[in-house]
């Protein structure tokens, strides 16, 4: 069955996601600083869909802009709408559908519900009040069925109608595939000065294609460059796992300040494959 993570945008506002900020470029073009025209935002949303229709992101931030059409249907306000995108998560438009497993931590899906959940709790230790909360949480989110798996015993001995206790002692051997989203930390940021024309031509979602320690474009001009950091110790970590990394691709391209330059460039934050070696 398909599957979807839920991602969030821990490490940026979504006033730099690149597709907003488009959006939000094509609004400000009007010397109207206060009320959108109607017009004005019925065009912005077309520009954006033609030039991000290839954007693995375009769904999210058009769920976005609905609901702030929904909270504001008569009069928009400018500065409304950068509150609620300063307020807003990612993780608060994916679409949800029955034919999807959504996957996820529990602390991006607090405050959604979900008809079927599994709860994979490896290792939940109970002593922390943290925990505990977060294990409500996590048990609230199913709306008809809940199943949790675990490798401890605090639930052992609790009885409830429904309730269908099962007892699994398959040895499973680590995951053949491993994907990893990188961080501002992850990357050499002030690579990206040289790289703006190239990184235009990138939407979220497009393939990079890894080479050493940094990733191609489809015309094989280098994008990226990975951290000192996150070679030295996540990839070496991996690696001695027995991982090697294969792909790549685009997963947000974002707005960033470099004390070099006197404007924002673009940056890309890359989701990296990791498969094991035969």
């Amino acid at each position: 069955m398909p599957a979807q993570l839920i991602q969030d945008n821990s490490g940026f506002c979504l006033l730099k996601l690149d597709e907003i900020n488009f959006f939000l470029s094509r609004l400000h073009s009007v010397e109207d600083i206060f009320l959108i025209d109607d017009d004005v935002w019925e065009q912005a949303k077309k520009e954006l869909q033609t030039v991000f229709q290839n954007s693995s992101k375009l769904e999210s931030c058009l769920g976005l802009i609905r609901d702030f059409e929904t909270i504001n249907p008569k009069r928009r306000y400018k500065s409304d709408l950068e509150l609620f995108i300063r307020e807003s998560k990612l993780n608060d438009f994916f679409g949800e559908s029955g034919e999807t497993i959504f996957v996820s931590t529990i602390h991006k899906v607090k405050g959604k519900e979900f008809d079927h959940v599994f709860l994979m709790l490896n290792n939940f230790n109970l002593s922390l009040d943290e925990r505990i909360r977060q294990l409500y949480v996590a048990m609230t989110r199913a709306r008809r069925d809940l199943t949790i798996h675990l490798n401890s015993d605090f639930l052992d001995g609790i009885s409830s109608e429904d309730v269908e206790y099962m007892e699994d002692k398959i040895d499973y051997s680590p995951p053949e595939e491993l994907a990893i989203h990188l961080t501002h930390s992850d990357i050499w940021l002030d690579y990206f000065i040289q790289r703006q024309p190239q990184i235009a031509r990138i939407r979220s979602g497009d393939t990079l294609y890894v080479r050493g320690d940094e990733c191609l474009d489809g015309n094989g001009q280098s994008v990226l460059k990975f951290s000192r950091n996150f070679m030295s110790e996540h990839y070496e970590r991996l690696h001695r796992q027995g991982y090697e990394l294969k792909r790549a691709m685009v997963n947000f391209i974002v707005y960033w300040q470099s004390e070099k330059v006197a404007k924002e460039i673009k940056i890309i934050l890359p989701e990296l494959f990791f498969e094991r070696k035969k």
